[in-house]
């Protein structure tokens, strides 16, 4: 597995909305490449995460031309290779690498981008069980720890500590069309805000305003003149409000990493300012014991999707090897008399059939004395036939698990013979 990622504390904001407007339809491109088997593309206001699933033979340099072929200017992605990728995936899923540790709007956005590859046919059986496995960490995590309450969105969790009389009469600017635009826009309407009106410096704002049915203030002046709270989302760089735009006592809520209210506006008499850094101060009190609690089930999880995922590798091999004996089988019935069969009809065919099962190991037993290998046949005789002991292999509980291909434990082989006699 390789992830390929754009993170809102590594690469900015600004990167993360530049690569999320251009990465639909990167999935297509990269499924044309030979060694990509699988992909699944999460893409959120903090984050692109391209997940794929790759032949051996992939190379990163490889992979990561192929991926920047879309883009004008080359994103500085991060890349995780195997385990540190599925790790990735974990943290990613139950909200321990979010802006508000624990958010929990990220596992439906990873769940909904899983169905959606899913529905083009552009994952993969190993995909399914990394996503899924992770998304049921944070399941467990949600039930488990009171991080479920703390991981509210970013945009929530700042409108929590905004001081307002009554939401539903407020005017609220909102100042930039970034990637918290349209979440911002969700969550006031959330708590009844119906005076909305956007601005921005780009020249979006229009668009943005029909299409989300909001106002539309070419001045930034005018604008905050007549707002009772204005929420920024700009992540530019540079200031898009100063002291001396600020002409009454107004709260502001500035969610870019890159701020976008200078922090001398919080100077000024009666103006309240709240940035990303006091909406983590203010969710992450009192939850580091969760998150370490949150930490060791992801540790916990992503040792179950290994071993799931280790046990698929061999279907291929089981496959072949039940396609092989049931031939067998299938050959030795054919040879079977056209009459009522009697005693030894049955036991002669049943010797013989072993005897043929038998003729490939008993040869190479031979083979491997004869080269010196008589240990690694031995613990293959194990491992393959239970003969002689595996360390810490129990054989009850062998008699007892299935096959990973038909899914049938050897108690079920009875039943199963008698439905296919009938």
């Amino acid at each position: 597995m390789r992830v390929f990622s754009i993170q809102h504390n590594r690469q900015g904001l600004s990167e993360v909305e530049r690569i999320a407007a251009d990465i639909d339809g990167v999935v297509d491109r990269l499924r044309n490449v030979p060694e990509i088997t699988g992909a699944v593309v999460l893409s959120t206001c903090n984050r692109v995460e391209v997940v794929l699933d790759t032949t051996g033979e992939a190379a990163p340099g490889h992979l990561r031309a192929a991926l920047n072929e879309h883009f004008d200017t080359p994103p500085a992605w991060d890349l995780y290779l195997g385990e540190a990728a599925l790790g990735h995936v974990f943290r990613v899923a139950a909200g321990l690498d979010s802006m508000v540790v624990g958010e929990r709007e990220i596992a439906g956005q990873l769940r909904r981008a899983l169905m959606d590859a899913q529905d083009l046919g552009h994952t993969s059986l190993p995909l399914n069980i990394a996503v899924e496995e992770a998304l049921k960490t944070s399941r467990r995590i949600a039930r488990e720890t009171s991080l479920e309450g703390a991981g509210r969105s970013v945009v929530s969790a700042g409108l929590d500590l905004i001081d307002l009389p009554d939401w539903s009469s407020a005017r609220v600017l909102i100042v930039g069309t970034g990637s918290y635009a349209g979440a911002v826009v969700a969550a006031l309407r959330s708590r009844g805000v119906t005076h909305l009106t956007v601005h921005s410096a780009s020249g979006r704002g229009a668009d943005f305003a029909e299409s989300h049915g909001l106002g539309h203030i070419q001045s930034l002046t005018d604008g905050l003149g007549s707002a009772d709270l204005v929420v920024t989302c700009r992540g530019r760089g540079t200031y898009a409000i100063t002291p001396a735009d600020v002409t009454a006592p107004i709260p502001f809520l500035d969610l870019s990493l890159k701020r976008d209210v200078d922090p001398a506006v919080a100077l000024l008499q009666g103006v309240q300012v709240v940035d990303l850094a006091a909406i983590q101060q203010a969710v992450g009190s009192g939850i580091a014991e969760d998150t370490r609690r949150a930490q060791s089930m992801v540790n916990e999880g992503i040792a179950e999707a290994l071993t799931k995922l280790r046990a698929r590798v061999v279907d291929p091999a089981v496959v072949g090897l039940r396609e092989a004996v049931m031939g067998l089988v299938d050959d030795e019935v054919t040879r079977l008399p056209n009459r009522p069969l009697t005693h030894d009809d049955a036991a002669l065919a049943l010797r013989r059939l072993a005897t043929r099962l038998l003729h490939i190991p008993s040869t190479r037993a031979k083979l491997a004395a004869e080269r010196g290998r008589t240990d690694e046949y031995l613990n293959a005789m194990a491992e393959l036939y239970g003969i002689g002991e595996t360390p810490g292999i129990d054989a009850d509980a062998l008699e007892d698990d299935s096959c990973p291909v038909t899914s049938l434990a050897v108690t079920d082989l009875d039943s199963t013979l008698d439905r296919e006699a009938m």
